[in-house]
C-alpha cells in the first residue's frame, strides 16, 4: 500500500458475544496487521446474555473498546446501521472503516490486507470493497458470487417477503449493496457527508405496485453510485452464520456451531476442524 492505512474495525454485538470473540479470533489468527495501524471497536446493544462478560475479559486482553449503542434491549434491524453511522460520525480518525459482522469470520488468510491491496488498485471512483460473503448453512456464496457486485439471496428467488402498507399490498425487491458483513470503505468526505445525510440504515422505496428494499447499506450504495462511486468484490472469502439475532428460531444451531469452532480456538488447537469451512451433516 502507497501509505500505511490506519484501519478501524466496527461490529455490533446484540446477545452474541460468543460469535464476536469467534469472529475476532479468527480475525487475529488469519490476518498479519502489522503493515498497518488496526484498532477494534464492539458496539454492544445492551446485551444481556451470560458469554457477555467472557467476551468483554477477551476484549481487555485484546486492548479491544466495547461501547454501549445506548438502544433499549428490543430487536430491530434498523440499529444495526444507525450504530454503524453512529460509530463513523463519532470516530474520524483512520484513513479506512472495516465493517463486520458479529456472526462471520474468517477462513482464508490475510484477507484485509488483501482487500485493502484491491481497493487500492480499483479505479478512482471505488468508494469501497466487500468479502465473497459464503452462507455456512446455504453451502454458497450468496452475495458477491462469482466477484460480482450485487449478486445476493434473494436473485435466486422471486423477490423478498411481501410488503402491505396502507391496506395495499407491494411486491418487494431486493437492491443491491456493498456488504456490511465484511467490507472496507475509505474514509473520504463523500462517505462521511452521505453516512450524516442519509445513514447507514435500512430504507424502503415505494412505486406503483412494488417496492424496492434497501437493507443496511443499500442506500448509501445506491447514492454513492449517483455520485459515480461504485464497489467491488474481493478474491477473498468469508464465512457468515447470517440471521442470527434476528430469527430466533434459527438461533440453536447457530449457537452450537458457534461454541464448538471457538472451543477449537480457546483450546489453541486452530482451525484444523473441517466444521469452520462447512457444518456437519446429519
Amino acid at each position: 500500500m502507497s501509505e500505511r492505512a490506519r484501519l478501524h474495525g466496527v461490529t455490533v454485538t446484540h446477545d452474541s458475544a460468543d460469535f464476536v470473540e469467534l469472529m475476532l479470533r479468527t480475525l487475529f489468527l488469519t490476518n498479519n496487521l502489522s503493515d498497518l495501524e488496526f484498532n477494534m471497536t464492539v458496539l454492544d446493544n445492551s446485551s444481556g446474555d451470560p458469554q457477555r462478560a467472557r467476551l468483554a475479559s477477551y476484549l481487555g486482553e485484546r486492548g479491544i473498546t466495547i461501547r454501549p449503542t445506548g438502544f433499549a434491549h428490543y430487536l430491530a434491524a434498523e440499529q444495526h446501521g444507525v450504530a454503524l453511522s453512529n460509530f463513523v460520525r463519532s470516530d474520524t480518525d483512520c484513513t479506512h472503516y472495516l465493517f463486520l459482522d458479529a456472526d462471520m469470520w474468517f477462513i482464508e488468510p490475510d484477507t484485509i490486507a488483501t482487500m485493502l491491496r484491491e481497493l487500492e488498485a480499483a479505479p478512482a471512483n471505488t468508494f469501497g470493497v466487500q468479502a465473497r460473503i459464503f452462507g455456512y448453512y446455504l453451502g454458497r456464496v450468496y452475495e458477491g458470487r462469482d466477484g460480482i457486485p450485487g449478486t445476493n439471496y434473494w436473485e435466486d428467488k422471486d423477490g423478498a417477503w411481501p410488503i402491505e402498507f396502507e391496506g395495499r399490498h407491494y411486491a418487494n425487491r431486493y437492491a443491491p449493496r456493498l456488504s456490511p458483513v465484511c467490507s472496507i470503505i475509505a474514509n473520504t468526505p463523500l462517505f462521511r457527508r452521505l453516512v450524516d445525510t442519509i445513514g447507514l440504515s435500512q430504507a424502503i422505496r415505494f412505486g406503483v405496485g412494488e417496492v424496492i428494499y434497501h437493507d443496511t447499506f443499500s442506500l448509501l450504495t445506491q447514492v454513492m453510485a449517483t455520485h459515480g462511486q461504485e464497489f467491488i468484490v474481493s478474491s477473498k472469502t468469508v464465512n457468515h452464520f447470517g440471521q442470527t439475532t434476528y430469527l430466533s428460531a434459527e438461533r440453536p444451531p447457530r449457537d452450537r456451531d458457534c461454541s464448538l469452532l471457538l472451543e477449537e480456538l480457546r483450546a489453541g488447537r486452530g482451525m484444523a476442524l473441517k466444521n469452520f469451512f462447512a457444518p456437519a451433516r446429519a
